[in-house]
Order: C-alpha cells, then sequence, then structure tokens
C-alpha cells in the first residue's frame, strides 16, 4: 500500500499600506512521504 501525502493548511494574512492592498488566504500543502521538511519550505519562497 502506498503512502499517503501529510496535508498542511495555513491562513496567510497579507497587507501592502503602499498599494493599499490587503487580502486574507487560506493555503493546502501537500508533502509527499519522500519529502523532506526543508525541501517543502524551499517551494514556498
Amino acid at each position: 500500500m502506498a503512502l499517503k501525502s501529510t496535508i498542511f493548511k495555513a491562513e496567510l494574512q497579507l497587507a501592502d499600506l503602499d498599494r493599499s492592498h490587503f487580502g486574507d488566504y487560506t493555503l493546502t500543502i501537500a508533502r509527499h512521504p519522500s519529502d523532506f521538511p526543508d525541501r517543502q519550505l524551499q517551494s514556498v519562497n
């Protein structure tokens, strides 16, 4: 049986005062069992 991905959910609030842009975003990120947490953080940057 194959291993399942780990799902991470996060809420992101952005504010750009210079451009008057404010936003609330919900992110869903999946990590495959063969990936490392360090690699996951690199893909977000």
